[in-house]
């Protein structure tokens, strides 16, 4: 493969990582009571954000960089327990009180974090060192995915949510819960799948017919676990 081909794989790559992080945004949005007038907002800032770190591609020094980068776990960490402390606070003040809690803890999942920050910059800083377009016209084009993305996957996920009655602030605590702990998780994954990978480990047949047949059985047991509890709510 060339070089070519390469960098264009890597820049397709580094591009989906933007639209993934416009997803999640998007999922918080989409699952809380805004107005659209709001998520617009909400995109706009991130929008505003790419511009601003893509600008500051090559004028921070690389010391600063450096120590951004190096607080990553920290911050990382600090936006995981907060996710899953107002996740459970989030649904717990549903459930047990009727406290419609999702117009202010959904910030955690929506709001440009640290986290998020330094991966837009990483993504500008990256588009930069593979393309020859000027930094303003990455911030551009960075910040249209996400502003797009943003817009996108909140009406989505909202209309999803609204057929499928489960757009509550229930529903917004299990999603926060779930990405703290995915990243609580992901700085001890990772490292340790990065490291296994220079392992050598002997080669074996994967059977995939059965390993389809093992997660269509699992997601058909999911499914039909979902719809009994929603069968007994409905009764209750």
């Amino acid at each position: 493969m060339e070089i070519a081909e390469i960098s264009a794989l890597i820049t397709v790559g580094v591009l989906i990582g933007v639209a993934i992080l416009a997803l999640k945004t998007g999922l918080g949005c989409g699952l809380t009571n805004l107005k659209r007038r709001e998520i617009v907002y909400i995109a706009f800032i991130y929008f505003s954000a790419s511009i601003i770190l893509s600008c500051l591609v090559g004028v921070l020094a690389l010391d600063i960089t450096q120590n951004i980068l190096a607080t990553g776990v920290t911050m990382h960490l600090i936006i995981a327990s907060g996710l899953v402390y107002f996740g459970i606070k989030t649904k717990k003040e549903w459930l047990s009180r009727g406290n419609d809690l999702s117009r202010k803890t959904f910030l955690w999942l929506s709001i440009p974090c640290p986290v998020c920050l330094t991966a837009t910059f990483l993504s500008c800083s990256m588009l930069s060192q593979l393309t020859e377009i000027s930094n303003l016209w990455i911030g551009t084009i960075v910040g249209l995915i996400f502003f797009i993305g943003i817009c996108f996957f909140s009406s989505l996920f909202s209309s999803i949510a609204g057929a499928f009655k489960i757009k509550t602030p229930s529903t917004l605590g299990t999603v926060m819960l779930l990405f703290g702990l995915f990243y609580l998780l992901s700085p001890l994954i990772i490292p340790a799948y990065i490291q296994a990978q220079s392992i050598p480990v002997p080669e074996f047949s994967i059977d995939y017919q059965k390993v389809f047949l093992s997660f269509l059985i699992m997601t058909l047991l999911i499914g039909l676990g979902f719809l009994m509890d929603k069968y007994k709510k409905r009764k209750g």
